[in-house]
């Protein structure tokens, strides 16, 4: 006895609702860093992302946050000394879309690393979100993130940090 056609459409309905429901519930691992293309005060793309290879610091910092202009000088430390070695410091600027202050900035410390412009949150968003400035995540070269860092952390610690994914 075969089953009522209507009982047929319906299993077929339930399981193509499954197999969306599946497909939907496949999202970004947590875990693995953003691919994301910001442009810098130069209007140049920046694109980076998980599959870079790089270990990656992703700095999220404001041109009116302390704690964040006291770590350019460690960040440029960081850069200068590890890039060799498959390290980078890629910095987005939350607050100067419009390019008043951080360029200044960018010169007066002459910065060595990218500095990249976050009009949108998107960046933001896709590492999810901000609760202090500044904030850092420390990209593996498998393209995790390894750690978030909240607030300003010694030097040392960071650079510790740094190290153990080179």
């Amino acid at each position: 006895m075969h089953p009522p056609p209507s009982r047929l459409v319906a299993a077929a309905f339930l399981l193509a609702l499954a197999s969306l429901l599946a497909a939907c519930g496949k999202s970004r691992d947590p875990d693995r860093a953003p691919q994301l293309t910001l442009k810098d005060y130069d209007g140049a793309p920046y694109t980076f992302g998980p599959d870079d290879g790089k270990v990656t610091l992703v700095v999220f910092w404001a041109t009116w946050c302390v704690p964040c202009i006291e770590e350019i000088p460690h960040l440029k430390d960081f850069e200068e000394n590890y890039a060799a070695q498959g390290f980078r410091v890629v910095s987005i600027n939350i607050d100067d879309p419009e390019g008043r202050t951080a360029p200044v900035m960018m010169r007066q410390f002459e910065i060595n690393y990218p500095v990249l412009v976050e009009e949108d949150e998107r960046a933001e968003k896709a590492f999810g979100g901000l609760r202090a400035l500044p904030t850092s995540f420390l990209v593996g070269r498998d393209g995790r993130v390894k750690r978030k860092l909240e607030g300003l952390y010694p030097a040392a610690t960071v650079e510790r940090f740094i190290v153990e994914q080179l």
